[in-house]
């Protein structure tokens, strides 16, 4: 009879919790894993990061005597957070801590480390958390595992690949960004108010009717692209070296244009410079640049990166030699006689005089010359010609400008002065700040006014659906727990809130239990 002890494997510290979706475009970030870790152990990620990360972190970093008294000493402010699903040390530290923890494997599918060498850090990742309302609602729906797919934290994805509309990265019901991880994330939830982001309803204002074919294609290519790339990355037999960048887009220069790199920097929309410096191995391309060449050059993201590049007579049609453009002859410039610059001079003047005051473009196709000519001939008149028309749009712009913020003063509820910089075309506020500051200080100060207000309520609501749910629990002979009243909650999450925790202490208090 064997009486031999079973030999039992080595145990993991936390839960070995399986991740979502690995090898597929839909795999969740290693944020995201973080979050849903916690809520297997019943534990905030406040609670989940100082008691258990941050120790290994600090050992593992030779700094045992560091003390982390919040999770920014360990992964910094929001702007820092996004390394943590990228390519570099944060992520691996994270990455070797978290399969110390849990004895998995392949967390490090859930950042993007295995491709290091060939995307840089600038502009890859998403400061702040964004994601489909529609996706939410189906897992919840569907009974599916709420999580934060990788794919979402991508600066150039700026929609869902399944549903086709824009991503969202403000709470529909406070209006205010989310952290890309904080100590009370919970994924689906807000971490500002707690309600739940999920909705099937299609959010008009994120779709542009008025859409290009060619701005769906280019949509679809960057989403199809970075899916595939993710979903190859647990195949992938060795990883990327930076060096190869340099040389497949010198070999397509070669195969493309004839070794011109000018040639191939016109066809694909780029400055000659950007391209020279990535064939000579000085800088690697940052994603959105790195995309936009290959869809010119009509390959997957994945094929340039990982395959040999292919012989010139099976490139697409089209792209195959590039011969270099010949550079237009410079045309002289019209040869005016004395009479006839007299002539001009006189109209020139008259043009001064009218109101609207034109441009020197339409004077020069009214009088059938170049604008160069008339500024070569006459170039007080052209520059007055241009400061007065110059003058001109500037106050009409502003005439149109000033009853759009007047307008929004009355709206209720109140826009943000970015909302209203984005309906007039403005791509941030310096414009409105310089020229319409007090307008713009009062559209700012009431939005502030107005999410104060907003909050205060929330919380006051809740306070007071804590105080209901305590005093019934109270009532039926139960002592009002955290797990008991988040239960009855009608958004659970409300209860990873400090303010939320705090109060239901208070009711215990004032019944008597000691909290």
């Amino acid at each position: 009879m064997d009486v031999q002890k079973a030999a039992i494997p080595p145990r993991s510290r936390l839960y070995h919790l399986e991740p979502i979706g690995v090898g597929t475009p839909y795999v969740e970030s290693l944020t995201g894993y973080i979050a849903r870790l916690a809520q297997q152990h019943c534990v905030t990620v406040r609670q989940l990061i100082l008691t258990e990360i941050a120790p290994l972190q600090r050992l593992g970093e030779n700094k045992p005597d560091y003390r982390i008294e919040s999770i920014s000493d360990l992964v910094g402010i929001d702007r820092r957070r996004a390394a943590l699903n990228g390519t570099g040390l944060m992520a691996t530290n994270l990455v070797r801590t978290l399969e110390a923890l849990t004895r998995r494997s392949n967390l490090h599918f859930l950042t993007l480390l295995s491709w290091a060498q060939v995307l840089p850090k600038r502009g890859l990742l998403r400061s702040q958390r964004a994601w489909c309302p529609t996706c939410y609602q189906q897992w919840r729906c569907t009974d599916q595992s709420i999580y934060e797919p990788l794919i979402w934290s991508i600066n150039t994805v700026e929609f869902c690949p399944y549903h086709h509309h824009r991503l969202l990265n403000r709470c529909s019901h406070c209006h205010q960004p989310q952290p890309l991880i904080s100590g009370n994330f919970l994924p689906g939830y807000c971490i500002q108010c707690g309600e739940w982001l999920g909705s099937t309803r299609l959010h008009q204002a994120t779709l542009n009717p008025k859409e290009s074919e060619s701005q769906k294609n280019w949509r679809a290519f960057v989403v199809n692209n970075l899916g595939e790339l993710i979903a190859a990355t647990p195949s992938l037999k060795q990883l990327p070296q930076r060096h190869r960048v340099s040389e497949i887009i010198s070999t397509y220069i070669n195969q493309i244009s004839g070794g011109d790199v000018a040639a191939l920097a016109r066809f694909v929309g780029m400055q000659k410079a950007t391209l020279a410096s990535w064939c000579k191995g000085k800088a690697i391309p940052q994603l959105d640049k790195l995309l936009q060449l290959i869809y010119h050059l009509e390959i997957s993201l994945l094929d340039f990166l990982t395959t040999d590049v292919v012989a010139a007579d099976s490139l697409p049609r089209g792209t195959r030699i590039l011969l270099p453009k010949p550079k237009p002859s410079r045309k002289p410039y019209k040869r005016l006689n004395v009479e006839r610059k007299q002539v001009l001079n006189l109209v020139l003047q008259e043009v001064i005089q009218e109101y609207p005051p034109p441009s020197l473009e339409d004077v020069a196709l009214r009088l059938r010359y170049r604008p160069l000519v008339l500024q070569h001939h006459f170039p007080d008149l052209s520059e007055q010609i241009k400061v007065s028309h110059a003058a001109y749009r500037k106050v009409c712009q502003q005439q149109k400008i000033q009853p759009v913020l007047e307008a929004a003063l009355q709206e209720s509820p109140p826009p943000s002065l970015m909302e209203i910089t984005r309906r007039l075309g403005y791509k941030n506020s310096s414009y409105l700040y310089k020229y319409f500051s007090e307008l713009s200080r009062s559209i700012s100060r009431r939005y502030k006014d107005y999410v104060k207000t907003c909050g205060v309520e929330t919380r006051n609501r809740i306070r007071e659906e804590i105080q209901i749910i305590a005093l019934k629990l109270h009532s039926e002979g139960q002592k009002p727990t955290q797990h008991r009243v988040t239960e009855l909650l009608t958004k659970p999450g409300i209860m990873l809130n400090q303010y939320a925790q705090e109060t239901l202490r208070e009711v215990q208090r004032s019944l008597g239990y000691d909290s």
